[in-house]
């Protein structure tokens, strides 16, 4: 069967979206520029209108931290809004990790995926994300795509000091007491277009006067200056967001879990060791494969082959006998995929090798100076 017109064009938009280009009269990319022209002026007038009151922000009783960006796709939210909801444990808090779900099935209302030991919902209503989130037990997560609403429930019955809003930076019908905005240090404005031309949501002028700090994800090793490519970019960035202060952060994969093959019952921890030289065949469906591919690498992987799916994605049973075929078909001895796309997967598949999960953490280039900011913002609670 051939793939369907809309999937097609979704695909096109998205490969034009990460290129460089000047667009040729009359072309297709030229209609997305039209376009990313009429979104920009939309957003414009939407913070206008926040901003003169005519629409109003609600607030929570309640202190509240944002974690967002300004770019479509994958920067590292869900990390270090894990991160920072850890920290604030770490701190004596009590905080509560909001998300909108997206993709779960809960369509109204708001609901309670884990009051931090207990997990009511599963992926298939609260969505991959939090319920990745919740199954680290460390902290209570809430969905809900009105996040007062889901304020409110968290306020009511988890009885939080501090709430961490998830991916909530263009949310501004809901107050915050402190906004960090997130940049991918490799790519952080993309090809500065707006959508769906580029990837951008808004642009740095357009959300200096919001922003309380700034976080650089995927930034090199200090000894690893090879890869540093972009602090040209990073420093122009700095630079228009005037005295905010600003973080670098790396991303650290490690080895969350492995699975023997054959078996169904719960993965066991193993030593990141194990991966080292050994073939493997990757399968992701996050916003950012690619990122997926150097992580693997990174643990010593040899990577053979990577099936990419799209962000967000659902699996079938057609896809795991697809991946367990193409495994063979290479001889491979090891699949391995991410953290996010391994809560999606269905506890009784029996692969037919070894499967290894992935996750990731941030790691900050001050983490201590990162604290001192927090605990400075939270100061009187």
């Amino acid at each position: 069967m051939s793939e369907p017109w809309f999937s097609r064009l979704e695909k096109k938009i998205t490969r034009i979206s990460d290129q460089d280009y000047y667009p040729a009269f009359f072309s297709f990319e030229q209609l997305l520029v039209m376009a990313s022209c009429l979104y920009q002026a939309g957003s414009g007038l939407r913070l206008k209108l926040y901003r003169s009151g005519l629409l109003k922000s609600k607030r929570l009783p309640c202190f509240v931290i944002s974690i967002g960006n300004i770019m479509a796709g994958g920067v590292g939210k869900t990390p270090m809004t894990i991160y920072l909801a850890e920290l604030l444990t770490k701190m004596g808090k009590r905080p509560v990790v909001i998300s909108r779900g997206y993709k779960g099935n809960l369509k109204t209302g708001a609901g309670i995926v884990s009051n931090g030991e207990t997990i009511f919902l599963d992926t298939d209503v609260a969505g991959d994300e939090p319920y990745m989130m919740a199954r680290r037990k460390t902290f209570p997560v809430v969905v809900g795509k009105d996040r007062y609403t889901a304020g409110m429930l968290a306020i009511e019955q988890l009885n939080p000091d501090v709430i961490v809003l998830d991916d909530a930076f263009q949310h501004v019908k809901l107050e915050r007491d402190l906004d960090i905005l997130l940049f991918d240090h490799d790519r952080p404005l993309g090809n500065n277009r707006m959508l769906p031309a580029g990837r951008l949501r808004e642009t740095p002028a357009m959300s200096k006067n919001r922003v309380h700090a700034i976080a650089f994800t995927r930034c090199p090793e200090k000894n690893n200056s090879g890869k540093d490519n972009s602090e040209n970019q990073v420093k122009d960035i700095i630079s228009q967001f005037d005295e905010t202060p600003f973080f670098k952060t790396c991303h650290t994969p490690f080895l969350l879990q492995m699975l023997p093959r054959e078996k169904t019952s719960d993965p066991v921890l193993c030593c990141p060791d194990i991966l080292k030289d050994r073939k493997g065949l990757l399968f992701s469906g996050i916003a950012n494969n690619k990122s997926f591919k150097y992580a693997a690498e990174e643990l010593g992987v040899n990577v053979v082959d990577h099936i990419e799916f799209k962000d967000h994605y659902r699996y079938k049973k057609a896809d795991i006998l697809m991946i367990q075929k193409r495994a063979w078909e290479i001889g491979t001895d090891l699949i391995i995929t991410t953290e996010k796309d391994w809560v999606k997967l269905g506890r009784d598949v029996k692969w037919s090798v070894d499967l290894a999960v992935i996750g990731i953490r941030i790691t900050f280039e001050n983490a201590q100076e990162f604290k001192n900011f927090i605990g400075s913002r939270l100061s009187g609670l």
